[in-house]
């Protein structure tokens, strides 16, 4: 069984990371990663290191934003140094430049890698859709 300190450091990190999407926080977000973390978006390539997944959020952010954003936790296993999260996320994003709104539900799987202060930071973050053509990750991307 997780450390109940483990779980709480893992459910803050997880809070910071919802309320700096929410918010639209682009430098809030990357710091929830590690300094090489990845990030695999739909439909996109890997994006790799704090500074490139702060630069993703950034052209994210300035075209969308998020309402109504809620999460729910489907499984954690929390090792020494190593935790993995499965979770599902909902809610709708809005566009900045008008229009309507785009429904998501999207299914997550986390690595995270246990800090030397005792945090927890992300190492990989991968998710897609459960709705089939409800995305705003439309990028037609030729794999090297």
């Amino acid at each position: 069984m997780p450390d109940a300190e483990d779980l709480r450091a893992i459910a803050r990190l997880y809070q910071t990371m919802a309320t700096a999407a929410v918010l639209g926080n682009p430098v809030a977000y990357a710091a929830c990663y590690t300094e090489d973390g990845v990030l695999h978006p739909p439909h996109d390539l890997p994006i790799q290191g704090r500074e490139e997944v702060q630069e993703w959020a950034e052209e994210l952010f300035s075209t969308w934003s998020m309402k109504g954003h809620t999460v729910s936790m489907d499984d954690q296993q929390v090792g020494t140094t190593v935790a993995f999260s499965r979770y599902r996320g909902a809610g709708d994003f809005v566009p900045k430049a008008g229009g309507e709104a785009v429904p998501y539900e999207l299914k997550y799987i986390d690595t995270l890698v246990r800090q030397p202060d005792g945090s927890w930071l992300i190492a990989c973050h991968m998710w897609s859709s459960n709705v089939a053509g409800s995305s705003v990750w439309t990028k037609e991307v030729d794999q090297p």
